[in-house]
């Protein structure tokens, strides 16, 4: 009997998703759909420990801040330098107590990096080594930019040290650089808060370098000198940030975008996913049983579906996560309790015709109880309505969740298109010109429920007709 029952069911979903191919926007939409469905389950590979570190200043301290995604240079006529990371110099020498390394920059873009971080790691014996930063531009001049004593600490061979050094950040690095550049000026001259750091320290070397910047293109090269007697070392890494950044920039924290984006995809459709099954179950149970009892039963349970449709669910959402908790399972659990008040009419719409069927009148004659009639021959009935009502359910529960966050009622320990958009909105975002933070995170909203609801409307094109004629 089982197996029978399943043979039927598959039976029946492989002649929907025969007719299911010929709709064209539903296989987009289902497309769509499974797209988001690797992505999400490859967010552990593709974005690690993004979403555990999502507010860590630390993971993030490498990274620009409000950078657009690289592909804007295709379309801007001016071009912006982008991220690079070299983590090995391209020359280490080392003579008496000097230790200098060496990276090599090719510059070819029309603006330089906005900030260049080095990494050094060693140790050393005795007295603190002294870090010397300079840059030997194309032109042949040396801008020293920083000069820095080094403190370890102790352990058995010695002292280690691990430092990390802005070149362009720091007050004493804009003094030098506009010291340098004001030389080659010949009228009045903005002072060192007013310049672009980076952008004047890669200009040529002319009178108006400070006001009319023109780009040095060329091979730059980043020397530091570790000066001291017994110093070894061990690790060096050079980060130049760019201008530009990753398939989807950076917010106006310094955040990845595309990996926050990655996450959000699997938590909307963790929570898409959830609420749609919840909702849709709930509905089926109780709508079928409404039908099939009839009489005192259907009475109360109508006017009960009557008193939960009058529930709005946003303010109700807002108050139980102001009062309650914020935590994105009980959200799922509130919007579970709340949404299936509309697909329980329909369904209770269909099971009255099913009520009247003779297999139900077969299966009474011959003992059944009612809640195995509603289970075995009712409910299975309304298996592929019930499938394209989850689909379209999935995207109300995204839109929903996602308005949580914009008032700042979301989840805090999990990272959602609705987390970006809201930090966007607390950032004014639009205003300060980072389109990118609002529109990326609004798209993948506007994907994942443009391929739920693509396929839930296929899906019901393709039922409506074959329920109609049963």
């Amino acid at each position: 009997m089982i197996k029978r029952k399943i043979k039927d069911f598959f039976r029946g979903f492989f002649e929907i998703f025969r007719e299911y191919r010929g709709e064209t926007t539903g296989m987009i939409g289902l497309g769509l759909i499974i797209s988001m469905i690797i992505l999400a389950l490859l967010a552990p590979s593709l974005a690690p420990e993004t979403n555990r570190k999502w507010d860590n200043v630390d993971r993030w301290k490498d990274l620009p801040n409000g950078a657009p995604p690289f592909w804007m240079n295709y379309f801007s006529g001016t071009s912006k330098a982008t991220q690079q990371v070299k983590d090995e110099p391209a020359s280490v020498s080392t003579e008496s107590v000097i230790t200098k390394l060496v990276y090599d920059y090719q510059f070819d873009s029309d603006l330089p990096p906005k900030d260049v971080v080095v990494y050094v790691e060693g140790q050393y014996e005795g007295e603190r080594p002294t870090l010397i930063a300079s840059l030997i531009r194309p032109d042949g001049e040396k801008l020293q930019l920083a000069s820095q004593t080094i403190q370890g600490s102790q352990g058995q061979d010695g002292y280690g040290f691990e430092t990390r050094l802005r070149l362009f950040g720091g007050s004493q690095q804009r003094t030098k650089v506009h010291r340098f550049a004001k030389q080659y000026e010949e009228g009045n001259v903005p002072g060192p808060s007013e310049i672009d750091v980076t952008r004047t320290a890669f200009a040529k070397a002319q009178d108006g370098m400070l006001n009319r910047t023109q780009p040095l293109k060329g091979e730059y090269k980043l020397e530091f000198l570790l000066v001291g007697s017994g110093t070894e070392l061990t690790n060096s890494r050079a980060i130049f940030m760019g201008r530009v950044f990753g398939l989807m920039g950076t917010d106006g924290n310094g955040h990845d975008i595309a990996r926050g984006w990655i996450w959000g995809a699997r938590y909307g459709l963790i929570l898409g996913l959830s609420v749609a099954a919840g909702t849709v179950i709930i509905a089926l149970i109780f709508g079928m049983t409404s039908a099939y009892y009839g009489g005192w039963v259907d009475e109360l349970m109508q006017r009960l579906n009557e008193i939960v449709m009058g529930i709005p669910t946003l303010p109700i959402l807002v108050v139980v996560a102001t009062l309650w908790g914020r935590s994105i399972w009980f959200v799922i659990f509130i919007m579970t309790l709340l949404y299936w008040r509309g697909i329980a009419k329909t369904v209770r719409a269909r099971g009255l015709q099913i009520r009247q069927n003779t297999y139900v009148e077969a299966g009474e004659a011959l003992g059944a109880s009612g809640s195995r009639i509603i289970r075995g021959h009712m409910i299975p009935q309304m298996l592929p309505y019930a499938f394209a009502e989850a689909a379209l359910m999935v995207p109300m529960a995204i839109i929903a969740a996602a308005g949580l966050h914009v008032l700042g009622l979301g989840d805090p320990t999990v990272v959602t298109w609705g987390t970006m958009l809201s930090e966007a909105n607390s950032a004014g975002a639009t205003i300060r010109g980072m389109w990118w933070w609002v529109l990326l995170p609004g798209l993948g909203i506007t994907l994942l429920g443009f391929g739920f609801i693509s396929a839930g409307m296929a899906v019901e094109r393709i039922v409506n007709p074959k329920m109609k004629q049963e």
